[in-house]
């Protein structure tokens, strides 16, 4: 699973940041007080810099949390499951776990991001000359200037024709209108997506070698992330397609081989692991319930003198938070969840009892291949 910095709920949605996020705000606090602010507030001391940039790296996350929460609450007036919204590098995301069904909601929902920013923009725009007038100091004056600006900033990079950003799902939403097609539309954004990471990534490299601008580098990364978001996103609307009417249960692999949890480790490794050719096993109990997992990594920390008394349930790993599936759960909501919560497997039961494991790599397979054949006939 991934790890998070913080994590809180609000009105039944769970609100994360990955470390990555951590990282962005302590880049953008240091480049606020060490430029910035003394440019835009000259003569102030070093710590009230500091402070100025503290509370605008703050006011910058609650910002993007508006942002993202205003997609998602619009999402969810129009009944679309959204349970997470996850702030990460290069900003945040409400976590879809099914795309909209009609274009016009996507259309809405698209827009109502950069539409928050936009009035969170005009909100401190005002606000800042009200404040000078009720006697705050520049420096307070300073902090509102730079939230007014940087979501204005957020809004317009946000409604760039790019996929997966605001103005890429703006565009499929119209594509989607004139071709009446949701994957056609999926893959023609997530081209323009990519056309514009790779403009990114060029221009960028280019000021970084040959202008001798080193802020540039900073295209080149987000060319990298939305290059990688792109394609990423056009496999997701292909699996999307591939995998429904088909269920969990329909993609296991007949006869996955398990391990008892009474049986020895030593018997575990010779019997399973090395006869079997395999690095992970359930571990599934006499009456069909799974214990969890054990592999290679849990055997080799066993010593090799204790292997022969030592049970596999003593090794064995307990599925992760949502690792369990039915048989009869629609195989692309298990992708999803796979894909969203960095899960390689899932274990698979048919009334209560272990039917087999479904990995991300049996999905991709079956994506890739069911993308080969129909494109054949």
């Amino acid at each position: 699973m991934r790890p998070y910095i913080f994590s809180f709920r609000l009105s039944g949605i769970t609100i994360r940041a990955e470390p990555s996020w951590l990282f962005l705000v302590l880049l953008v606090a240091w480049s606020l007080a060490a430029g910035f602010f003394p440019d835009a507030a000259a003569g102030l001391s070093t710590p009230t810099y500091i402070v100025m940039a503290v509370a605008s790296a703050l006011g910058l996350t609650v910002s993007v949390l508006l942002h993202e929460l205003s997609h998602t609450f619009v999402g969810r007036a129009f009944g679309l499951p959204i349970r997470n919204v996850t702030l990460f590098i290069l900003g945040g995301a409400a976590e879809l776990e099914e795309e909209p069904d009609r274009a016009l909601v996507e259309l809405v929902m698209a827009i109502a991001g950069p539409a928050m920013s936009v009035l969170l923009g005009f909100v401190f725009l005002a606000l800042s000359p009200a404040l000078g007038a009720a006697g705050a100091g520049i420096a307070v004056t300073a902090v509102v200037d730079y939230l007014a600006l940087i979501n204005f900033v957020l809004a317009i990079f946000n409604m760039i024709p790019a996929f997966p950003l605001d103005g890429g799902r703006v565009f499929r939403a119209i594509a989607w209108l004139v071709t009446g097609n949701r994957l056609t539309a999926t893959r023609l954004a997530s081209y323009l997506g990519e056309g514009f990471a790779w403009v990114l990534i060029l221009a960028g490299a280019a000021f970084a070698l040959f202008a001798g601008m080193a802020g540039a580098i900073w295209w080149v990364l987000i060319g990298l992330f939305l290059n990688s978001a792109a394609r990423a996103s056009r496999f997701e609307g292909e699996a999307r397609v591939a995998l429904s009417g088909v269920t969990a249960g329909d993609l296991i692999a007949p006869g996955t081989e398990t391990a008892e949890p009474e049986m020895s480790v030593r018997r575990f490794i010779d019997e399973r692991l090395v006869r079997h050719h395999s690095d992970w096993l359930p571990v599934v109990d006499a009456e069909g319930r799974i214990v969890g997992g054990a592999g290679v990594n849990q055997a080799r920390a066993v010593p090799a003198a204790d292997r022969a008394a030592m049970p596999v349930s003593h090794i064995a790993v307990k599925p992760e938070t949502g690792a369990l599936a039915g048989a009869e759960e629609r195989a692309d909501h298990a992708f999803m969840r796979m894909r969203r919560n960095g899960l390689p497997r899932l274990y698979v039961t048919r009334d209560g009892r272990f039917a087999g494991v479904l990995t991300l790599a049996d999905l991709s397979e079956f994506v890739r291949l069911k993308a080969l054949f129909d494109r054949v006939g």
